[in-house]
């Protein structure tokens, strides 16, 4: 199992049902059976749209409050700013650089992480006004997300989970080994923070979730191998993806752990959300067809992304399909539900 060279240069310096067309139940010729046929033909068709500018690498994304996706490119250090019709309406430059975490802040603007050591969060309003605030005591921060408590949470590299307010104050909690790279974080129905433990000793992929309660006591919970971007699914658990297992885990509130298998050797998912349709969809790295969709009772299906890229996180968006991104080649893509 490779891992992801983002990912593995932090861990080295840190020391994200189908639609029935049974003809039993109804007829072909009818419009019933029309109708469905035709929303089945549309699920799953793509639209991609290419970020040109230098050494773009996407990576992260984000459904904004006004009407927009927002994303990372790491490669140009740079915030965007893509319109559902998908144009790229801006690019920010961030003098710290950017990592692949963004999220819409309880504040009305993005926030995301800045990949270095010193660490560094940033937010961004929708008018492409920029504050970095130091991230005094993290390493690489990976994802982020909005607490319970109105603050911004966010994965380390080094086994901390960081809080930092709106007006920037940040407190770090350490919640397992200093050599172990975060990845994932999502807020909970339980009121708590999970966050996936995705490499440890700077090389080796883990297989460990954390909870994290706002007073930043933690639990941890076994899992896949290699668990990677995580969301709350339409079930209220956490759902999230295993790269090194070529999995998709499941693992309630009160730790009750499934897993449920790609199927695929090759297989490495990436991102996973949850889509308008309640059904999880996620981004694969090193399967053959990119995009998968799995119902909650696992029952799978896969979508080719043209030009076979590799896809990274993948999020809703306002328009009401799934938006996803890759970053070689570097490019935004759009998948219908």
């Amino acid at each position: 199992m490779t891992i992801r060279l983002s990912v593995f240069l932090s861990m080295l310096i840190a020391v994200t049902g189908c639609v029935s067309t049974s003809n039993d139940a109804v007829p072909p010729s009818s419009p019933a059976a029309t109708a469905a046929q035709t929303v089945a033909a549309k699920r799953g068709k793509m639209k991609l749209y290419s970020d040109t500018l230098g050494d773009a690498v996407v990576e992260g994304i984000a459904a904004g409050p006004d009407g927009a996706l927002w994303f990372t490119d790491s490669g140009n250090g740079e915030i965007g700013r893509i319109a559902t019709d998908g144009t790229i309406t801006m690019q920010v430059d961030i003098s710290v650089g950017v990592s692949n975490g963004i999220t819409a802040g309880p504040d009305g603007a993005l926030w995301f992480t800045s990949g270095g050591n010193p660490a560094h969060i940033g937010r961004i309003t929708t008018a492409g006004i920029v504050t970095i605030f130091d991230d005094t005591g993290g390493n690489y921060p990976h994802g982020i997300t909005t607490g319970p408590d109105g603050a911004l949470w966010f994965a380390e590299s080094n086994g901390s989970v960081g809080r930092m307010t709106t007006s920037g104050h940040v407190r770090h909690f350490q919640v397992t080994s200093s050599d172990a790279a975060l990845q994932g974080i999502v807020t909970g129905t339980d009121g708590a923070l999970w966050v996936t433990q995705y490499g440890i000793n700077f090389s080796q992929l883990s297989n460990q979730v954390i909870r994290v309660t706002t007073h930043g006591k933690a639990k941890s919970y076994t899992v896949g191998v290699g668990p990677d971007f995580i969301c709350v699914g339409p079930d209220g658990a956490l759902w999230f993806a295993e790269e090194g297992s070529q999995a998709i885990g499941r693992l309630t509130t009160g730790g009750a752990y499934t897993d449920f298998s790609l199927n695929d050797r090759y297989a490495q998912p990436t991102g996973i959300a949850t889509g308008p349709d309640g059904a999880l969809w996620f981004t694969d790295s090193g399967g053959a067809s990119k995009i998968g969709r799995m119902t909650t009772s696992g029952k799978l299906k896969r979508f080719t992304v043209p030009g076979d890229p590799s896809v990274e996180q993948i999020t809703p968006g306002p328009d009401g399909k799934m938006w996803f991104t890759s970053p070689g080649p570097p490019l935004i893509g759009r998948v219908n539900l």
